[in-house]
């Protein structure tokens, strides 16, 4: 019997009441908000909330981690998904940085323009291979200011 076992390990000072609930309990419409980081689902930051307010708490959330997340060297996409269908969307933006700027104002030499835009190109082909295959980390902290949605 849970009430004994309830005062034995309590040594008799807890005591536990049920009452029926007032209004009785109500079917409600509900959906699973699961937040992705360049399309990696992050498990820790899905929440439930009401198909009415799915939408606006997606992006809630959405805004947050832009706001704290750090700027990468990819592109990093924050995205919602409720009900299968994407409901809130972000992009935080790549660093920038042209292959062709050395340091400071140093550019690489003059000459044929064909030169520069292979170096383009190249730069180009490696954010496109980073963006595949870059890891966004979501720190404590960053992931604490998102809980607090405040």
């Amino acid at each position: 019997d849970f009430h004994d076992e309830l005062k034995n390990t309590t040594a008799g000072y807890a005591s536990f009441d049920i009452s029926d609930a007032d209004p009785p309990h109500q079917e409600a419409n509900l959906s699973k908000v699961d937040i992705m980081l360049n399309g990696d689902i992050v498990d820790p930051l899905a929440f439930v909330c009401h198909k009415d307010d799915a939408q606006a708490q997606a992006r809630v959330v959405c805004k947050k981690l832009h706001e704290v997340l750090p700027r990468q060297q990819f592109v990093t996409v924050i995205q919602a998904k409720a009900d299968g269908k994407i409901v809130a969307s972000e992009r935080i933006k790549a660093y920038r940085k042209n292959v062709l700027v050395t340091g400071g104002s140093k550019s690489v030499g003059g000459g044929d323009i064909t030169r520069k835009k292979k170096l383009l190109e190249k730069q180009k082909k490696g954010k496109k291979r980073q963006q595949t295959s870059g890891k966004v980390s979501l720190s404590q902290a960053a992931f604490n200011s998102v809980i607090s949605r405040s």
